[in-house]
């Protein structure tokens, strides 16, 4: 039985001890004068005074103080050997080029020359008069596409199954009946996630029906990804993941992929988005939702539809073309033209006892001819603001056409209008419905034989807005616990897919049958639907309702211990080659989750003498040298690596209060290095002495007690029932040190120490709260700055060892744990931090708290840079508009995966283990938004506020680095080569599984690579492809390699390597199996490659398919 505790991690630093003071003898004699003996009683007073305050203080020097030595003694004894590379990368390999492309204009550059001024709160679009535009002899031909279609939000309101239920089933059904019946009718879809389920439940027939429509071009799939994806808060490789399994299943069960994107409903889009889609093979797509007062500065420069480029990318190749809906959504009631109140006219929809129908005014001889100029008068003001004479015209809002009655009303009075309106020759106007293949036809025909030439733009388009002061930034902190769930399962599938992909390629090689073969297929499946359903844009962005959201909490989970077990299954193949068969897997998760409403925890080991089996699975392309924690009953133990050496280890408390060690359960920290995409093994047994643990010592502030048992043997300090203001923390490595403040334990500084150079770089932390006067789930609105956050002075505690050390401070509504490893290598030059916030605990009622660094960084006021889905960095400004920040809301941005700041030759950056709202209000600052307590709703349509709040951890690592260029880019940037491998390993920790088995049969370590990758390659993807009918097509690899800047530190990372080499993955692949293919693996392009020499340029996405047939 493994009893769960929550994850403890501890840092250490060296401190000294306070000697005790040695009594003196004094012998005088007894004829002393009295007034000597005043002077002598007085002299020894003002000693023992000056001792007293020394103690206080802590200046006192070590001298009666055994830990250092004991410490010396120990490494002695237990000298550990690190691998990494202190030689410095090749600057041929790295970007120091950050120009916009010749001809290509940035959002940034928009943002900043567009009239943010509203009417009434309203952005009011510019348009020319109707009469300038609808009537006159000089008239050009105007083509109107009419489109029907359904958004259909895969949960928000109601839970996937409740929309399925009640709405989409009878869409999808009404609508093959009806384009049946009307033969000019056509419709498009985008949610592959409610299409496969209904199509599951058809009969042959209807099924081909359905490809029947396909093949006439009636019906079209657009973007064709199981969700249409939130573009703030995804990763882009959980992006590809889920648009690969949508286009595999339309490719597989209906022969088509998607040729255009239709992602009209996230709020802001992400400039990461259009160069996914067209590797996916799109060559054209559409966006609603950006700040509407962006949009008018688009139509004032003619510039509604573009060309986006990526900022980095010199050719044209990853260029696509983007059309921008100008009015506020999709809805047909904002669809027509600029004035919405007319465009409602012309929602023919009438419900059965629905108060609203007599507001339908149904189309008749009498009244056509004035409806029909009303809605002309629309298009044409619509087709004025674009460059051709092409317009689209979506018909059809959120869950729309699930009566049947509702495709008759539309279509009926439609096809009058459009009949009407097409006879009237001086109209010149062509009305018609269509799909969005049939609209870019249209325009890529006038683009040809009217030589239009589109504007090229990069960058994207946050924040948000669609009424002045309501900025959509809250989303991208709202429910942070779900956010770090959704990055934690994405971190846990990613390495049972690469696990169960090389099991399967050893299996053929060992010609040995996969342990759970049968039941891993299916596993995997539904692990990867159930995380991609959690993509859609209002899952991650965690804007549903309450139930609703605990029901993607639920799927979370089912994904996430999915994974665990195909982990389980691949790691117990691997490491006895296929030797023991048995169900369940021998191997157990180390880390697990109870339920959907509570954070991973750790499994505790139970220390015996037969011997406990950890495995570690490094999950990417390079070696993994870095020390690791581990729970466990007893420190009467040793720990054996794969090679039979006895391995040193860290022995740390754990609390069971703020003052009081627990004295059943320990920590112990110890040195792990893993070459890429190996497993090894660790043997933690009992055993009666432990000479190779070493007890770490404890020191506390601002507490009159600490409890710990006397057979524990901690080194203590006396307990300081107050920290000295003046009295500073300072906790070391041989690359870095730290300050922290005494009375409150929070960060002040970091000294970098390495090349030989002391360099300070002030850090203040802080906690701070901003208060609501109008946010919601979607909307961020507080009122001004924000506060201190008041709570008693806590208890800060100091756990130091060899291995790492550690500043905790219990506050009253969080636990903040701040390490510094003590390792020459990479994770030696960082600080690891860790909060876990209540919002329970205190009144947090319609509060915001954010962490805030303060730094020493020169940076312009307001600019910054974030990460865009963990894909590329793109400079953030203060809002045009907002010089003073009174606005807060306007100038706070998403982070996926890192954010940072720079002056001339320091760049500070925060990595996040979690996606959030980051912000730089003044200069030197850089702050996060930990979570969002709400009690109203912003009036987006949620109808509640956010007060499901839960235990949440938040975990970040701060990285400052010199450069030995000037960091002046303006536009956009990239990370140092450090920043990459950090962001790495935090997104993608070592998979950690345990087993009580401890068996010869089980292999001590498995590794199938003799050399890392290059540093900047990442295996974005590597899955297995099944079939709708089980069948392996083979297995599908996405390689990125990433950008890294130069002058930045290129040492301490753990690959110098320059080839791509995954030879070792694939035992027995020939080159002839090895195909380039589009990204999601649906069409393959001409040439084969070699696994052992693959080529990716930089910032370049490639695909390729391993097929199954050899």
């Amino acid at each position: 039985m493994h009893n769960l505790v929550f994850a403890n991690t501890y840092s250490i630093f060296p401190s000294n001890r306070v000697p005790e003071l040695n009594k003196c003898t004094l012998q005088m004699r007894l004829r002393m004068k009295f007034r000597h003996r005043v002077a002598v009683f007085c002299g020894l007073c003002a000693v023992a005074f000056i001792y007293i305050l020394m103690i206080f203080l802590g200046l006192l020097p070590n001298t009666f103080s055994s830990h250092q030595e004991k410490l010396r003694k120990f490494m002695e004894q237990n000298p550990l050997q690190f691998h990494f590379y202190r030689s410095q990368i090749s600057s041929g390999e790295c970007r120091a080029d950050f120009s916009t492309p010749k001809g290509v204009i940035s959002t940034l550059e928009i943002s900043q020359k567009t009239n943010y001024k509203s009417s009434g709160g309203d952005y009011v679009l510019p348009h020319p008069p109707v009469d300038k535009v609808a009537y006159g002899a000089g008239l050009e031909p105007l083509k109107v596409i009419i489109m029907p279609h359904s958004h259909v939000d895969p949960g928000w309101i109601e839970t996937v199954d409740g929309y399925y239920n009640k709405k989409v089933r009878s869409i999808l059904d009404s609508m093959v009946r009806k384009l049946h019946i009307y033969n000019d009718l056509t419709f498009i879809w985008a949610e592959i996630v409610f299409f496969s389920r209904w199509w599951d439940e058809k009969t042959d027939l209807i099924r081909l029906q359905v490809k029947d429509l396909v093949k006439e071009g009636r019906l079209e799939f657009v973007l064709g990804g199981w969700v249409m994806p939130d573009e703030a808060s995804t990763s882009y490789t959980s992006v590809i993941d889920q648009l690969t399994e949508g286009h595999q299943w339309l490719l597989d069960n209906l022969g088509v992929i998607p040729n255009n994107s239709w992602s009209v409903d996230p709020f802001g889009h992400s400039g990461t988005m259009p160069y996914i889609w067209k590797l996916a093979g799109m060559k054209n797509m559409v966006i609603g939702r950006i700040h509407q007062a962006v949009k008018g500065q688009l139509i004032h420069d003619g510039n509604l539809e573009f060309n986006w480029k990526q900022v980095w990318d010199g050719s044209n190749d990853g260029d696509i073309f983007c059309h921008v809906m100008p009015y506020m959504i999709y809805t047909l009631h904002q669809t027509c033209g600029p004035d919405k109140y007319i465009c409602s006219q012309y929602d023919f929809k009438q419900k059965p006892g629905d108060p609203m129908n007599v507001f339908v005014k149904p189309i008749t001889p009498e009244n056509i001819a004035k409806r029909a100029q009303r809605l002309y008068e629309q298009y044409r003001l619509k087709g004025s603001i674009f460059k051709h004479k092409t317009i689209l015209v979506a018909l059809g809002d959120d869950f729309r056409f699930n009566l049947p009655e509702e495709w008759d009303q539309q279509y009926e009075n439609y096809k009058k209008l459009m009949d009407y309106m097409n006879n009237q020759r001086e109209w010149k106007i062509n009305v018609k419905f269509g799909t969005l293949n049939d609209f870019f036809k249209n325009v890529r025909k006038s683009e040809k034989d009217k030589g239009i030439q589109f504007q090229s733009i990069s960058g994207d388009f946050f924040p948000y807005s669609d009424h002045d002061s309501a900025y959509w930034t809250g989303y991208f902190s709202t429910r942070p616990f779900d956010k770090r769930f959704y990055r934690e399962t994405e971190s846990k599938l990613h390495s049972a897919e690469i696990m169960h992909a090389v099991a399967r390629a050893y299996s053929k090689k060992w010609q040995s049958e996969l342990v759970g073969g049968n039941r891993v297929p299916k596993l995997l499946s539904e692990a990867r639907n159930n995380l991609g359903l959690f993509l859609h844009h209002d899952a991650v962005t965690g804007t549903s309702k309450d139930y609703v959201m605990e029901d993607y909490e639920n799927r979370l989970l089912d994904a996430y211990n999915n994974a665990g077990m195909v982990i389980n299954y691949a790691a117990q193949f691997l490491l006895t080659q296929g030797k023991l068969p048995s169900d369940p897997p021998v191997f157990e998760q180390e880390l697990t989750r109870l339920d959907g409403k509570h954070f991973a925890m750790h499994n505790t080991i139970n220390v015996t003498k037969s011997g406990s089996r950890i495995a570690l699975f490094n999950p990417t392309g390079h070696i993994r040298s870095e020390f690791v924690e581990f729970i466990v009953d007893s420190i009467d133990l040793e720990i054996k690596d794969s090679k039979r050496k006895v391995r040193p280890f860290q022995i740390n408390p754990v609390y069971t209060s703020p003052t009081e060690v627990d004295r059943k359960v320990f920590e112990i920290v110890f040195l792990v290095e893993i070459p890429a995409f190996s497993i090894e093994t660790y043997i933690i047994q009992k055993t009666n002495k432990s000479p190779s643990g070493f007890w770490s010592k404890i020191k506390v502030y601002n507490s009159d007690e600490f409890i710990v048992g006397p057979e524990l043997k901690f080194e203590q300090e006396i307990p300081r029932r107050r920290g000295n203001v003046h009295e500073p923390i300072f906790i070391e490595n041989s690359q870095i040190g730290a300050e922290f403040k005494s009375f409150n334990g929070l960060l002040t500084k970091i000294v970098d120490k390495t090349n030989n150079r002391t360099k300070e770089t002030q850090v203040l932390l802080d906690f701070k709260e901003y208060k609501s006067r109008g946010s919601g789930a979607y909307i961020f609105f507080p009122y001004g700055s924000a506060n201190d956050i008041v709570q008693p002075t806590p208890v800060v505690r100091v756990v130091e060892g060899p291995f790492v050390t550690e500043v905790q401070v219990p506050f009253y509504c969080m636990y903040h744990r701040v390490k510094l490893y003590h390792h020459p290598g990479l994770q030696g030059r960082q600080l690891h931090i860790q909060n876990t916030l209540d919002m329970f605990a205190v009144n947090f009622r319609d509060k915001e708290p954010i962490m805030r660094l303060s730094t020493s960084i020169l940076n312009e006021k307001g600019s910054f840079f974030t990460d865009q889905n963990g894909f590329q960095y793109v400079q953030r400004k203060s809002h045009p508009t907002d010089k003073n920040y009174q606005n807060i809301e306007r100038n706070y941005y998403p982070a996926t995966t890192m954010a940072f700041l720079q002056d001339s030759d320091t760049r500070i950056t925060l990595h996040t283990g979690q996606p959030m709202g980051v912000a730089s209000l003044e200069r030197g600052w850089l702050e996060v938004m930990l979570d969002r307590q709400l009690l109203y709703d912003d009036g987006r349509g949620l109808g509640e506020g956010v007060s499901d709040n839960k235990l949440t951890m938040t975990s970040f690592i701060l990285q400052v680095e010199h450069s030995d260029l000037a960091l002046r880019e303006t536009t956009f940037s990239y990370p140092s080569i450090q920043s990459l491998v950090t962001n790495e390993v935090l997104m993608h920790p070592l998979e950690r599984i345990f087993s009580l088995i401890n068996s010869d049969i089980v292999n001590l370590n498995f590794s199938p690579m003799q050399n890392s990758l290059p540093c900047d390659i990442h295996i974005s993807s590597m899955k297995t492809l099944y079939h709708s009918n089980g069948n392996c097509e083979g297995t599908g690899l996405v390689l990125h390699r990433r950008g890294f800047r130069c002058g930045l530190p290129t040492d301490a990372v753990p690959c110098l390597e320059k080839d791509i080499n995954l030879e070792g993955l694939f035992p027995g692949v020939e080159d002839n199996s090895i195909q380039e293919t589009t990204l999601g693996f649906t069409k393959k392009k001409a040439s084969h490659v070699s696994l052992r020499k693959l080529d990716v340029s930089p910032m370049e996405i490639k695909s390729f398919l391993i097929s199954e047939n050899n």
